[in-house]
Parts: structure tokens; C-alpha cells; sequence
């Protein structure tokens, strides 16, 4: 059975597409000197002294069709290449401008368009280059060119007035030149810092958005638990009631009432930090004294792990303002280290006047590269109701749930998460939030 392949769109790359711009402003450019040429040649009948301009019309031409050509089948342009293509305008321009009269062509003033696009598009250095370049053929075309009777409208008033005419043409060109380079590329930087600031934005309120859909749902979800909840509570108590049952099934019974009395609990601490997030209602506390708490809430549920605590600071602690989901981002990070298999896990609290940072280290495996790429780099938005990844996934490379969440807390408290995997071994997640004045 045969396999249709269809082939693979390439996707949109800017560069490509102001590669295809410049091609087209220089064949545009090169078929306004092609008309010159024929106008000169039907006018005149003679081919004397054309064909250097001849020569390099064909050579830009052949340029530029093999650069189209060539973009079609590229992906993707860096500065290198584009800085290059407008070095060809520069050059065969040049060319062309010397075989036509030099400065006294008009159309020497185009060295004022790739400089342009090179402010446009292109670093600070390079447009420099492509402003020094241009300059320096301008320059170059005062006094080295070859005579076309075409451009010479000065020859009948002497050749002081033409060469007064050509410098001030050439004052001109420099002054603009400087001011484009200089105002342009200002400019430019500022739209494209703009762009990237509106583009962080819009990737934060996505990403704010699909938090808030993950609460959601697990709103809804603990809502929907109570009714199942209760009427396994009132099984377990009718049962507990039962006479006939023996010690070792009444035992069970019992444990069986107290963990729905604790999945009871954290329904409730759910409903609460769902109420308490919605207020924006935040809470003022030293950062050692919420350290610990989390850390012996979560040892509480998690026995099999040994978890030590270290406090690393100057008295009194520094303080720290939160909502109900910054402990909860600290017990995804514990749960995260426990889940890899670890037996040990150390929490170190540090602080200055600037900023606390919460570390959790475990004895594990380590987080796979691209687990550490993806969690260090700028956060790319999950979907919220996609599959939950258990331990396996992540092994694989996946981003779990948790450490999503957790991530989106500390960046909604200022912060932020950097996970890696230190040289002796283990994996190392430090949760790092701004610290306030401590009290006294």
C-alpha cells in the first residue's frame, strides 16, 4: 500500500519576507536603469560607453533572480544574510552609478534606500556598516566615474558649478544619512521593544486565563466530590454501628472514616482558597514561619520521605506577602522531588532585604534537559484541560500539572522558578519571591 506524502508547508518567517521586499525594490530600481538604458540607446543609436552600465544592470539582474530563487528554499534568514544582500545593493549600485555618470546621476540617491532598510530591520552595527559603505561609494563617485552625456546638465555652466552642485548633493546625502541611521534605528528599537512587551502580555493574560480555568474546574470538581463524600461518610458511620462486624473490619471502618474526614478537609481548603484568591486577600508572614508550617503539614502526609529544613539567615526573618497559593506551590514543589523517587528531601530557606528563596533538593534521579529547558525558559501556556502527567510523563520530558502551577504563583507573587540539576547529583528547585521589611 502505497503512502501519499504531502509536502510540508514552510511556516511564515519575517526575515524571508523582508529578504523579498529588498529583491523587489532593487528589481524595481533595476528596471528604472534598464529604461534610462534603452532611452539612451534608441536616442542616441550608439552603443559607445554602455556597456559597463550594460554589464552591471545584467549582473544585479542575475543577483537578484538567483536570491529569489534562493528564498523559495530557505527557511529562515539571519542578520549575516540580509546584511549581505543589502552589501550587493551597495556594491552593484556602485558599479552601475560609475559606468553612468558617477555623482552627477540622480539616481544616486538610492544608496539612501538599503541604508533605510538596514535601520529598519537590522542591529545598530550593522546598519553602521551599510552607512559607512554608502558614504564611502557616494564619496568615491565625486571624483572616480565614467562620462555619461545624459547626467552631465552642469557641463554647460563650468566645471565649478558642477562640482559645488555635486558636493552639496553629497552634504546633503551625508546628513541624511546620519539622521536616519541615528533617529531610525532609535525608533525601530522602540517598536520592537514594544512588540515584545505587548507579546509578554498577552502571554501572561493567556496564561493567567488558563490558570484560572485549571481553578475552575477544580472548583467544580470539589463541589461535585461533596455529595459522594457525605454519603460515604454516613455509609462508613451506619457501618461503624453495625454490631456484627468483627474487630479487624471495624479497624478498617474506622481508618475509612478518617481519610473521607481528611479528603472532607482539603475540599474545604480548596473551596477556601478559591474564595480567598478571588477577594485577592493575601496574607503577611515571616518567611521561616511559613516555610515551616508547609514543610510539616506536608511531612504529616508524606512519611516515607525524610524532609529536613534549614534556615539560612540574619533574625528577625524576613517577610513575605501571600495568598493560600503559595504554600500550596511549595507542597507541589515537595510533592514534585517526592515523586522521583527520592528518599531524602532538604528545604533551605534564605532571605535578604531584597528577596527569599525557597529551596528543595532531593537525592533523585534529576529532571530530564528538556523538563529544565522548558521550565527555566519563558512559559509557554498549557492547556488547562488537557490529561494530568503523571511521574512516567515526566521522566519523558513532559511539564507536569504542578509544576505549572507553581510556576504561575510565583510569577503572580513577583517571582519565579528555576529548577536544575546540580553536579553531585539530585534536582534542585529554588522558588525565589520578594521579601518585605521584617518586624521588629
Amino acid at each position: 500500500m502505497s503512502t501519499v506524502r504531502h509536502p510540508r508547508q514552510s511556516a511564515y518567517s519575517p526575515s524571508l519576507a523582508n529578504l523579498r521586499s529588498l529583491l523587489a525594490i532593487r528589481a524595481i530600481a533595476l528596471l528604472g536603469q534598464a529604461g534610462v538604458l534603452a532611452y539612451v540607446l534608441l536616442a542616441s543609436r550608439t552603443t559607445q560607453s554602455l556597456w559597463g552600465m550594460t554589464a552591471s544592470l545584467v549582473l544585479l539582474a542575475v543577483i537578484t533572480i538567483a536570491s529569489l530563487w534562493w528564498s523559495t528554499t530557505a527557511s529562515d534568514i539571519g542578520n549575516r544574510t540580509f546584511f549581505a544582500q543589502l552589501m550587493v545593493d551597495v556594491v552593484g549600485w556602485s558599479a552601475l552609478m560609475y559606468y553612468s555618470g558617477g555623482a552627477d546621476n540622480p539616481f544616486i540617491s538610492y544608496y539612501i534606500v538599503p541604508l533605510v532598510v538596514a535601520a529598519a530591520v537590522l542591529p545598530w552595527r550593522y546598519t553602521w556598516l551599510v552607512a559607512a559603505a554608502s558614504v564611502a561609494a557616494y564619496s568615491l563617485l565625486l571624483y572616480f566615474r565614467v562620462s555619461f552625456p545624459l547626467f552631465s546638465p552642469h557641463a554647460a555652466m563650468g566645471h565649478q558649478q558642477g562640482s559645488v552642485h555635486s558636493l552639496g548633493m553629497w552634504f546633503n546625502f551625508l546628513f541624511s544619512a546620519g539622521l536616519i541611521t541615528y533617529f531610525v534605528v532609535r525608533m525601530a528599537a522602540v517598536l520592537r521593544e514594544q512588540e515584545a512587551t505587548e507579546m509578554r502580555r498577552r502571554e501572561d493574560r493567556l496564561r493567567h486565563d488558563q490558570i484560572l480555568a485549571v481553578a475552575s474546574l477544580a472548583a467544580g470538581t470539589a463541589h461535585e466530590l461533596g455529595t459522594p463524600l457525605g454519603t460515604m461518610t454516613l455509609l462508613a458511620e451506619e457501618l461503624q454501628q453495625d454490631t456484627s462486624l468483627g474487630d479487624q473490619a471495624r479497624d478498617d471502618v474506622a481508618l475509612l472514616q478518617q481519610q473521607l474526614l481528611q479528603c472532607r478537609k482539603i475540599l474545604a481548603e480548596l473551596s477556601n482558597t478559591a474564595e480567598l484568591s478571588a477577594a485577592g486577600t493575601r496574607q503577611r508572614r515571616p518567611a521561616d514561619r511559613l516555610v515551616r508550617s508547609c514543610v510539616e503539614h506536608w511531612a504529616a502526609r508524606r512519611p516515607r520521605v525524610s524532609c529536613q529544613l534549614h534556615v539560612s539567615g540574619e533574625p528577625p526573618a524576613a517577610q513575605v506577602s501571600y495568598d493560600q497559593t503559595l504554600p500550596q506551590a511549595l507542597e507541589n514543589l515537595l510533592n514534585n522531588a517526592a515523586d522521583t523517587g527520592a528518599e531524602h528531601v532538604a528545604v533551605t530557606v534564605r532571605w535578604n532585604t531584597n528577596s527569599v528563596s525557597i529551596a528543595v533538593r532531593d537525592d533523585g534521579p534529576g529532571a530530564p534537559e528538556e523538563v529544565l529547558t522548558r521550565m527555566n525558559a519563558t512559559a509557554t501556556p498549557a492547556s488547562p484541560m488537557g490529561p494530568r502527567e503523571d511521574t512516567g510523563a515526566r521522566a519523558h520530558g513532559g511539564l507536569g500539572i504542578g509544576l505549572i502551577l507553581a510556576r504561575a504563583t510565583a510569577e503572580r507573587h513577583g517571582g519565579h522558578i528555576r529548577l536544575e540539576n546540580p553536579a553531585d547529583g539530585g534536582c534542585l528547585a529554588t522558588l525565589t519571591i520578594p521579601a518585605e521589611a521584617a518586624d521588629e
